[in-house]
Parts: structure tokens; sequence; C-alpha cells
């Protein structure tokens, strides 16, 4: 008898704890919001999204965690089922709408890869995707939402796939427009003073000796339409320096080295798949990348571009070209900035490009604003090692190390002095770059506060 009641008794818990859960995820003012996800918080994979008027059901049992993410709302990122039936949700405001443009945290895509070209537009929304879904087949696993792995504790990312020996967006990596309006079928936002700030990482076998490829940054169109305009382009280049270059009809832009490469030569060469200028990206963990294109004053020549890679500035353009330049047929009044490029993929020609073996980056946490973001500080700030996986706090780690150049960087610009094996010091000074290029090859130390360094000039 008692083999009967503790039988009925299992029985009865596993029925009760297998049962549907259904409610609205709504805003402050009441509105139901559709296309919301709503996922388990600790298994993402179960999942669903809310209808057009704002309700879900969803596996689980009063206690269950919910993470619930729309874009343009705060993730909630463990909401505790108190009903079977009938919860009801309520999303705040995303808090960095209060000074920013917009801000995609990938927070409210599901995970995984294979999306579908409707998934695509319901969710950003944008025209195309390449890379998330392929016009030929059903899915694609070079764009793939990644709950493992965010510059947030929690978060979400964008992994993005760059294919063994493969090249160009219908093979490599993703390419996408999303327009700041919010919809290509309204594109009425235009502005012409605007910034960019993201984060990304690169995979352990990351082949920064191939040559490069593109990473995101802003565009526009002429006013109104859908119609490319100029693409105001940036590059990861050979051994992880950043290239600025722009995209117009005309193809008149023609800049000389120094004035599309961040930062100084670090390696001479014949060909841009020879030299290398300052190895910005690098170095292992979360680089924060700032941009902002700002055109002229009418008549003023003004206008420039500028970034940022991990808070240090570099201004090295002042955007002469794109300044002059008008579409024919339009006034210059008609150039805007109105479109986010989430492009990353593997550009050229020849096998200087292409990679040895499946290479991979994340990206995260893009953010448009009318004025200076900062967002590097803002981390350094809020985490006491900054993002997972980057101590933003250590001024002394050393790279590349070792090298044959015998240039070598520093992650925050600070004092230090160099000295021989036999504790001779041979230099000094105070900045980001350490420039031991003169001296012989073999092993040295770098002081910095309390902190010594081996490095090796290989």
């Amino acid at each position: 008898m008692k083999k009967i009641i503790l039988i009925f008794s299992l029985v009865t818990f596993v029925t009760t704890n297998a049962q549907t859960l259904s409610g609205m995820v709504k805003d402050r003012s009441g509105n139901p919001i559709k296309n919301a996800l709503v996922c388990h918080a600790n298994t993402p994979s179960t999942w669903v999204k809310t209808e057009a008027n704002g309700t879900f059901s969803i596996q689980g049992s009063v206690g269950t965690k919910l993470r619930i993410a729309a874009l343009k709302f705060d993730t909630i990122d463990a909401y505790r089922a108190n009903s079977t039936n009938g919860n009801t949700i309520t999303m705040s405001d995303d808090p960095y709408l209060a000074t920013d443009v917009y801000h995609i945290s990938f927070d409210h895509l599901r995970p995984g890869a294979s999306y579908s070209k409707a998934e695509l537009k319901k969710d950003f929304p944008v025209a195309y995707g390449k890379g998330f879904y392929e016009r030929n087949r059903a899915s694609t696993d070079r764009a793939y939402i990644d709950y493992d792995e965010s510059v947030d504790p929690n978060g979400v990312s964008l992994r993005i796939k760059f294919p063994k020996g493969k090249l160009k967006t219908s093979n490599s990596g993703v390419d996408t427009r999303i327009p700041l309006a919010g919809t290509f079928n309204s594109n009425n936002f235009r502005s012409e003073d605007l910034y960019l700030s993201y984060w990304i990482k690169f995979s352990d076998n990351f082949e920064f000796d191939k040559c490069g490829g593109k990473l995101p940054s802003l565009g526009g169109t002429t006013y109104n339409t859908r119609d490319d305009s100029w693409k105001g382009r940036i590059m990861w280049r050979k051994g992880g320096s950043i290239q600025f270059y722009m995209e117009l009809p005309d193809n008149r832009f023609r800049p000389t080295n120094d004035e599309r490469f961040w930062g100084d030569l670090v390696k001479s060469g014949s060909g841009i798949c020879n030299f290398e200028y300052e190895p910005y990206l690098s170095s292992d963990g979360w680089h924060n990348i700032e941009l902002h294109y700002k055109f002229e004053t009418p008549g003023r020549n003004d206008g420039l571009f500028e970034g940022w890679v991990d808070g240090v500035n570099y201004d090295f353009m002042n955007a002469t070209v794109f300044n002059n330049y008008r579409p024919a047929g339009t006034t210059r009044e008609n150039i805007t900035i109105n479109r986010i490029l989430i492009s990353a993929f593997l550009g050229g020609s020849s096998e200087d490009y292409e990679p040895s073996e499946d290479i991979y980056a994340w990206v995260d946490e893009f953010r448009v604003s009318t004025r200076r973001i900062n967002e590097y500080d803002t981390y350094r700030e809020k985490f006491a090692k900054g993002p997972i996986g980057n101590d933003l706090s250590n001024a002394s780690t050393i790279y590349p190390n070792p090298n044959s150049e015998g240039v070598f960087y520093l992650k925050t610009s600070t004092n230090w002095e160099v000295y021989t094996l036999l504790g001779q010091k041979i230099l000094a000074g105070k900045g980001k770059k350490i420039n031991i290029k003169n001296h012989s090859k073999g092993v040295y130390f770098v002081k910095i506060g309390d902190s010594t360094k081996k490095v090796i000039i290989q």
C-alpha cells in the first residue's frame, strides 16, 4: 500500500511540473510588446516570441525563472513566474535610450544560428542580412547568437564565423544595414554628427597575419531613399592594426597611408599586405571601438573622422574628401548619416586574405549617440577587471611579446623604464608605445610602477 501511494505521488509531481506558463508582456503605459523574447533564464534554448497582443505560452512551472528581452526595452534577467496562467510582465525602457539614438545588445535575439529572413526583419528590423540566412538554402552558421560569451555578465553577443578559405559577403562573415529610423519603410532619420561604439573580441586562433577584413561602422543614404550613398568603413589589417576608408559611388577617395591608418607604422614593406601599423586589436580579450563622423558646417570644411580604441583617441583624418562629395543630381544637404553597417567579413580576392582554418569574432553592445559615449571608461569603473577576459586595469600588460621588431605596446598610457639583463637602464618614457628596435635582440625588463615585465626581441 505504501508503494502505491509513493508511485502516485511521483506521477502527480511530474504532471504538475510539466505545465504551460502563459502571460502578457507590456510596457509601462500598458501597451503590449510584440515579438519580445521569452526564454528560460538558465536554459535559453527553451524560448518563444510574444504575439502581436503581447501574449506568450512556454513550458515551465510556477517558480520558473524567465528571461524577457525586447529591442528598445531593458532586459529582465530572472522573472520568477508566479502562476501558470496570466503572468503579467512589465518592461521598462532601455536606459541607454535616454542619451542614445540607438542601442543593440542582442539580448532580444533567440540563441543559436539558422536565422530566417522573416526572423531578422522582425528582430531588428532590416531589409537583408547576409550570413544570417542564405538565399538558396535554409540557413547559415556564420551568424550565431551566443548566450555563453558577452562583454556583460549574463549578456548575449553575436558570434561571426569566417570560414576556412572563404572571402566576401557571399561566403564570409555577416553584412547587414540597420536603419536608425528602425525600418526601411520610414527611413527619415538624418544626422551629420554621430558616434558609434561597440565591443569586439577575436578567437584565440584569429589570423592577424592575414591581410585584413571589414569591421562595423556607419554609413548613409541620400535622404528618404533606400540606396547607399556612402560608407565610412574601417578594417582590421595585418597585425591587428586599423584602417579607415570611404566608399563613394564616384570612387574618389584616395588618401595616403598616414591619412588612413590609425597610429604609427611599425613594419614597412611593399604592398598593403606586408607593412603593419600599431596592433590595437591583436591582444586578448574584448576591445572597445568608438567612431565619430562629423560632416562640415556648410562652407567651413570643418568635418572630421576620428576613432578610439580602448579609450585612446586617434584623430587621424579631416574629412575633406567626403565633405566635398555630392552624388550626381543632389545637394550636399541631402547627404546624411542614417544607418549602422554591421559588416564583418574578409575582403580581398587573393590567398593573402584567406584564413587557413575557421576563425571567429564576437561583437556586442552597439550604441549610437549624438555625443561622446566613452564606454571603455564606463566599463572599467563598472567591473573591477573590466569586461570579461580583458583586464582593463592592468597597465603593465605588454604586447606583442615577444616580437622581432622591438616595438611594444601598453594597454594604458603610463610611465615606464627599460633595463638590460645586467640591470642597466637604457630607456625611459611615458605613453603606450615602447620602442627599443635600435637595441640588439635578446631579453629586456620593463618596469612600470612596482611591476617588472620581461620582454623579448627575437
